[in-house]
């Protein structure tokens, strides 16, 4: 039993360091300077003078983490391309 229990914890642990990687490679490469990202923060700034500051707070958090999701399975989906190909030049 402990032993299973290790080497799931070593699987979780693997797993975590790899979600980590992923995340500090997009937060490196994704601009925050760019003209849609300024266009999005002038929107957001538009609607505090109408809606509460908590309400502006839940929906930016909402949509940081839908773009998290949709960037990490992104990345991930290259990888998977580029495994791809790398098999088939080296068939």
């Amino acid at each position: 039993m402990k032993r299973l229990k290790s080497s799931q914890k070593t699987q979780t642990k693997k797993a975590q360091d790899h979600r980590h990687m992923v995340t500090q490679r997009l937060d490196e490469s994704i601009p925050l300077d760019s003209k849609e990202w300024q266009a999005v923060e002038q929107i957001l700034m538009r609607m505090t003078e109408f809606a509460p500051s908590s309400l502006i707070t839940e929906c930016v958090n909402a949509i940081a983490v839908y773009a998290d999701e949709q960037a990490q399975q992104g990345y991930m989906l290259g990888q998977d391309d580029l495994i791809k190909q790398l098999k088939s030049r080296a068939a």
